[in-house]
Order: C-alpha cells, then structure tokens, then sequence
C-alpha cells in the first residue's frame, strides 16, 4: 500500500467516526439554544385567584427559554395546590412566544353545612369530612365525602343512616359568585342499632354452653368483638359491619386451628327489631370434618445465604439432625392419628425451641446465621382422606458456649448488684432458660423499671455478640437506670382498719456509703441518681396516721454484705412504731428487729436474729366482760425473742402474682434470757399459690389463688399462758371473708379470747372483666375483676389443739379494682359459724396516691 492510500485509508476512517458519532455537548447546546423565549404569559377564565399567583404556580418566567417540562409540572401543581384544570397554548411573538393559561377553577363551597344530626358532633363530622373549621369543600368532592361520612356513621353504629347531597353551582345563582357554590349533607340517622344476641347455627364441635364467666363455645374462644348484652354492658355492643366482617375471621380462624379445614362460616341473616335499635346476628357453620395427621416427620435443613425462592422464603438444603428423629417425636404432641391442630403445632415449636435452646442451639435474632429456627412446616393434604402430612423443618444453627457476661447501660449501679442476679456463667454451653430467668430476676428487682413513664423508659432486654470464634458468644444485657425513688401522699380506707394516711419514701438501689456532695445539691444529685444509689439497697420510710392505727416503719435492707454474688448474706434492719384502737382496749408496740439472712439458690432464704419488743395494753373497757389474759396483760410487757424465719419466693411479679408462689415460716423463741417478761415459742407458716388458665395466648387471663396459713404458739417455762396480744386471730377480709375483723369466737362478751392454734385456708378465682391496652404496646393490662372464694379456718384456745367443731367456712364474690388505684370490693357470707362470731358480709379496701 502506498503512503497516498494510507493517507486516504485515514482520512475515511475519521469521516466516518465524526458522522457516526454524535457531538452530545454541542447537540444540547444547540437544543437550549434553539429553544424560543416566552416573552409573555396571558391568563384566562380566572376568576377567584390572580392572574399573577396562577402564574407563579405554573413556574415558567417570561424572559427565561421555554421549559416545556417545567409546564407540565406547573399544571400538576395548579391541580394539587388550587384544584384548577389548566392548559398552556403557545403563540407566536416578536422576539420568542407568548404562553396562553387558559385555567377552570372548580366551584368550591366555603362553608359546607350539615343537617339532620343528632346523633353525633358537629366535630366528629367535620373529623370524619377531612374538614377542619375553615376548610373549603371542592364540589366535585362532595360523593367521597358522603362516602366517608356514612363510613363514620355506621362505626357509630347507625346502621340505617343516609345522607344526600344537595348541591348548587354557581350558574345556578341569580349573580355572580365567583365560583362560589353550595353544598349540604342532608342526613336521615336512623336509629342506633344495638346487638341482642348472636346466635350460631351448625357448630356442633363448639357448641355454646355455661353462662358469664364460665360460657364455653365458639363466639367466646373466637373473642369476637360483638355480644349482646351483659355484666357491665348492659346495652349490648353497637353493631357495626366491619367488626362483623372480624368476628366472621375469627370464627373461621378458631375452626381452622382446631383440624377443621373445610369449614365454612358466612353470615346467615340479621334480625331485626320492629322499630330497627336492635339486631340478632345469626352466623351459620358448616364444620366439616376434621383433618387428622397421617405422618408426622422432623429433618433438619441448613438456609442457604442470601437466596430467596418464589414464594419469598429462603432456599435451604438438607442437613443432618443433631439429635436422633425419634427423640424429637417423642418431644412432640402432634402424632400422627391426632387431629392437625395449631396448638399442638405451637406447643411443638416451643418446646423444641427450649429442648434446643437448654443445650446451646440458641435461638434469638441477633444470632443471624447461627441462630436455631423453626421453619413453617410442609404440609400435603389429602383432601378424600381429610388428612396432613406433616414435616417439620429445623434450622439447627450451631452449639454456642458463652465468654464474657457484659452489662451495659448501668451508669450508676454498681456491676455486682446486677452480676448477683444473673445466673448464666462464661464458660458454659449456653442455655436460654438461663438467660431467660436472669432477664426475669434483673426485671423484678424494679431497679430498671418505670411505670409512669412507658413509652421512654427500656425495660431489661439481651443480645448476643459474635467473637472471633464462631462456637464462642458473648452474652450482653442491656438495662435502663429505672424510677427507684418513689415519694408518696396517699391515702385509703378499709373494713379491718378504717380511714389512714401514708407519707412513704421508698429508695430502691439505694446506696447508704453514697452520700451527697453538700446538702444543697442533695435533692438534684438524689434525682439524677449520683447520691445515695446504685448499691441495690432498699430504704422504706413510712409515716401513716389513721382513725384507728397510727404507724411509723423504718426499714433497711442490705441484700449482699460480704460480696458474694451468690448464696449471699443479707442484713435486714426494721423498726415500727404501731399504735392501734380496739373496741374494748388500745394496744401499742414498739420494735427493733435486726437479721441476718443467707440465699440458698435463687429463691430461698433463711434469716435468724433478735426482736426486741414492748407492747403496751391500755385503756381497757371495765364496763364489758373481758378475757382474763387481756386483763392480766394491762400495762406495759416486754417481748423480746430469737428469730429463725424462711421464706421462699418465686412469683412472677412482686405486686400483682399471678403465677409461682410463695412460702413464709416465722419462728420465735421468746425468753426471759433477753429481758422478755414472757417464755413461749411462736410459729407462724404462710403459703401462696398462683396459677392461671385458659388461652396462652392472651394477656389477660383468669387465675386461681390459693392460700394456707397455720400458727402454734406455746408457754413454756413460768409463763401458763401466751399473752393476749401475741395469740392468734381470725375474721377480715385478709383471713377470713365474711367475719368481722377478730370476729371469730369463742368470746368473752364481745370480745375474742384469740388462740394458741391456728389453721386457716382460701381458694379465689379471679376473672378478668375488662382489660385496657398498655400505652406504647399490644399488651393488655387488665383493670377489672371478678372474685369468687371460698375461706375456711380454725382456732382453738390450746396449743396443738384443733377441734373441727370450731370450723368457721364462708363462700362470696368480689370485684377488684387495679386501675387507677386499688380497690376491693368483698361480699362473704359464712356457711359454718359458732355462737358469738361477728359477721360481716361486705368487707373492702382502698387506697389511693
């Protein structure tokens, strides 16, 4: 080739990038360049907005290129903003192109009015339009909100109601109105419609049966929302179709966690009352029958990262099990030949979870990938043979040990007063019972807590936190400096000790060696819990006058003298002041009553000391028969005595139990070697039971309690007789319902002679009537209760003497108030009572802050 033809070669070449490549810079410059300058922008068909806000919403400037985009959004704005349909035409100009805004505004009523309600508020209309008080309504708005309106109407439960719409367009009017039209919702409410009853039809498997608390069947497993009148609601529940629509789902739901799977529940019909206040809802079932399990398998599967399949969930691949298939069945309740139901599935993925979980198969999110999970089973059903298939598929994850316990967000207490109360250990193979009861005891000791501030405050909670060696985890609880100072006024009266008053401070977390920095900074270091905190001490200080018991206490508590975290000794200082009124004679005591005591696990503890007494008996009532011990003990008597007491306690809240118990033994020697001016022993044993019952999965749920109280006191040496003040006593709401405080005899006139044995007992079922939802939760707190007891006891004048002739029993009912303050409300009527005893059918107690 020659150099002429290379020459030539090239040339061509470079031609033909510069046409096949387009000059993008020079392409847009030409483009902007080319575009026209508006050089003006008339207005037309406005009428209630200037011409100069129409076209400072259009945002295109004159003297700026046309920007048609910016058009385009100027009348999507005008539409948003003014609700005014625009169209932009363009014209010709010297020097560029005029713009045309040819706009139509909507007619729109200034004051929409409403006619024909009763029933509700103005304001609730208004809420329910989307208007406030100087809201415009656009006339083409008026059909949505009608809709809305008749929406807000039927949640009321007005049923019938209707509304028209009169509307009038500015045309219609004789001047000109600027656009200005008029609408009114004319309403016709109906009545109010109220729910009589609902009747089911075709549930044969859940048949309705029993009554109030105790009704069974299937409305009242499902919890549906309407039911027709009853305690507490007397009117019945206002019916309204949605909640219909939820009670229908509810009903299906309770049928298909029970096996039912093919079963169908539709509405059947609404029956009405002749002048339309009140409805029966008739619901018809057809049930079906049950699915049983035909098999019943366990295979463990390994997730694969980041993949996901059609249906959302991750990929997996088959892995082996940890622990032989046949061991896991065992643990199961779902066999095959039983009926395929939720609860037994649920019941299946918890107790897998907790056998895993005991063993270091961890299951928790902050685990990520090596956390265990219980994976949504396969089933295959058999729709001829009404049967299931059923594989459970278990992501194992992986054994973890712990290394470290971290604490964090403890910023002023101490690292041992949290580190005593939780039991798992670095070191050992994880388990979650562990961690789970270590979150349970960090949470009851209140210092982390604060009720009156729910939504800011963090209740205890954990994660783990991988390490550099996956089969290692460190564990970390995380906590919350909680409310631990409480100041109270409050108030209160009851049927055992009239009307009181308390003055209480109570320091939880308190710290005794932390004093404050100057007297006057006191209070604000007090606050911010940088005095006197941390050490998770207790310092309870009342002061509590009343009509009949004046009472003053000063208790201290130091739960761990020498540090030892576990199996730890206590020091437990209380001194009361109590001065109380009888009806025949005054009674005060003074006492000073220091312990020692030492854990023994977690829930045991055994305390010995001393209490150094000194009751005084005075003016006695000599114009009445009265007990020759009382008579004898006129004056002042010193009581002093050596103490070994136990006490037991696992409950699941330290105000309101409802689940564990609780075990109390008190055991005085009291001898004349101490300066007591009377030899005897004393014992007295107290036993509290809690359980509750019905749907696990519900919040607020009934509950049994039940309790047992014994007592034996004996003289021993010179003394013949216990004194009158130290005997026992039954009668009152805290011992025996139905009696009047003290009020079980035998008597000396009116007057109980008291006993040297003791036996009494309660059961009380508790049923939740109503319950409200926590602030910042789902949770339910329940707020009102129903009580149904039974009491019992005995008490015979000699020690380890127990006539059954002296059986004193009574049955009642009650209501019980825990929100805003706590009252109860006992009416009890004895069925075995003796000559003498004072009955008392209603008994309560309230107090108040």
């Amino acid at each position: 080739m020659t150099f002429a033809h290379l020459l030539n070669a090239v040339a061509r070449a470079l031609i033909c990038a510069a046409v096949l490549l387009p000059p993008a810079r020079a392409q847009d410059g030409g483009q902007e360049q080319r575009m026209p300058t508006v050089v003006g922008i008339e207005v037309t068909g406005e009428d209630r907005y200037a011409e100069d806000r129409l076209i400072a919403a259009l945002g295109q400037r004159v003297g700026r290129p046309l920007d048609r985009e910016l058009v385009e959004r100027g009348i999507t704005y005008l539409w948003e903003a003014f609700k005014v349909r625009a169209e932009v035409l363009e014209r010709a100009a010297e020097g560029g192109i005029e713009l045309q805004l040819i706009v139509q505004e909507m007619p729109v009523d200034l004051e929409p009015r409403f006619i024909g309600y009763d029933g509700v508020k103005l304001k609730d209309l208004r809420e329910w339009a989307g208007l406030d008080e100087s809201s415009e309504l656009y006339l083409h708005q008026a059909r949505r909100v009608r809709q809305r309106l008749l929406e807000g109407y039927r949640r009321k439960g007005f049923h019938f109601v209707e509304i028209d719409i009169v509307t009038k367009t500015p045309d219609e009017f004789d001047e000109d109105t600027h656009g200005i039209g008029d609408v009114i919702f004319r309403i016709r409410e109906g009545r109010k419609v109220r729910v009589s009853d609902v009747v089911v039809h075709g549930n044969e498997s859940l048949p309705t049966r029993g009554f109030g608390p105790w009704k069974d069947g299937l409305v009242p497993v499902a919890r549906t929302q309407l039911k027709g009148p009853r305690f507490l609601n007397w009117l019945g529940d206002v019916f309204v179709e949605e909640k219909l629509e939820g009670d229908l789902l509810a009903m299906r739901n309770v049928y298909r966690d029970r096996g039912y799977l093919d079963a169908v529940v539709e509405l059947d019909r609404l029956e009405f009352n002749e002048d339309f206040s009140r409805v029966v809802i008739h619901v018809v079932v057809d049930e079906g029958d049950p699915y049983t399990v035909s098999s019943l398998h366990i295979v463990g599967v390994k997730q694969l990262p980041d993949t996901r399949g059609l249906d959302g969930e991750p990929l997996t691949e088959p892995a082996e099990l940890v622990f032989s298939e046949p061991e896991l069945l065992g643990r199961c309740m779902l066999k095959p030949g039983v009926t395929f139901e939720k609860l037994r599935l649920d019941a299946d993925r918890e107790d897998l979870r907790d056998f895993f979980g005991a063993l270091g198969y961890l299951s928790h999110p902050s685990l990520r990938d090596q956390s265990w999970k219980f994976l949504e089973p396969e089933l295959v059903f058999d729709v001829e043979n009404k049967s299931v298939e059923v594989t459970y598929r278990i992501v194992q994850g992986q054994q973890l040990k712990i290394r470290e316990v971290r604490i964090s967000g403890a910023n002023h207490t101490r690292d041992r007063v949290l580190r005593r109360e939780i039991t798992v250990q670095p070191g050992q193979i994880a388990d979650m019972k562990e961690v789970a009861r270590s979150l349970r005891l960090l949470t009851a000791t209140g210092y982390f807590s604060d009720d009156r501030r729910p939504l800011e405050h963090n209740e205890p909670t954990y994660r783990f936190l991988p390490t550099d060696d996956p089969e290692w985890v460190d564990i970390e609880f995380i906590v919350e400096e909680g409310r631990v100072v409480d100041f109270e006024i409050a108030g209160g009266v009851d049927s055992n000790s009239g009307i009181f008053g308390i003055l209480s401070l109570q320091m939880r977390n308190f710290d005794i060696t932390d004093l404050p920095s100057g007297f006057f900074s006191s209070f604000g270091e007090i606050y911010r819990k940088e005095a006197f905190h941390g050490a998770g001490q207790t310092l309870d200080i009342q002061l509590s006058p009343g009509s009949q018991v004046d009472f003053t206490r000063i208790h201290f508590v130091e739960p761990d003298i020498f540090r030892r975290h576990f199996n730890r000794w206590s020091l437990d200082v209380d001194f009361i002041i109590r001065d109380r009124i009888y009806e025949v004679y005054d009674e005060g005591r003074l006492r000073f009553k220091p312990r020692i005591g030492r854990q023994l696990g977690l829930y045991w503890t055994l305390f010995t000391g001393v209490s150094l007494e000194r009751v005084e008996v005075s003016d006695l009532d000599t114009n009445q028969p009265l007990p020759p011990d009382l008579i004898a003990q006129e004056g002042k008597t010193t009581l002093n005595s050596l103490l070994l007491d136990v006490t037991y306690r696992d409950v699941d809240s330290r105000l309101n139990p409802r689940d564990g118990e609780s075990l109390t033994i008190f055991n005085s020697a009291y001898t004349e070697a101490l300066g007591s001016d009377a030899d005897f022993f004393k014992t007295e044993l107290a036993y509290e039971s809690y359980w509750v019952t019905g749907d696990e999965t519900t919040d607020v749920k009934p509950s049994f309690k039940f309790a047992a109280g014994a007592g034996l006191a004996q003289p021993y040496a010179d003394t013949d007789d216990v004194p009158y003040t130290e005997r026992f006593f039954l009668g009152g709401f805290r011992t025996l319902r139905g009696f009047e405080y003290r009020g079980v005899g035998p008597n000396v006139g009116d007057t109980a002679i008291g006993g040297e044995t003791m036996l009494r007992g309660s059961l009380e079922f508790r049923y939740p009537l109503y319950s409200t939802t926590r602030p910042g939760t789902f949770r339910k707190q329940e707020m009102l209760r129903f009580l149904l007891f039974t009491d019992a006891g005995i008490l015979d004048q000699d020690a380890f003497a127990l006539d059954p002739d002296e059986l004193r029993a009574s049955v009642g009912f009650g209501f019980g108030l825990t929100v805003p303050f706590p009252l109860v409300l006992n009416f009890g009527f004895p069925v075995k009572k003796g000559d003498g005893d004072r009955r008392q059918v209603f008994s309560f107690n309230l107090a108040f802050n």
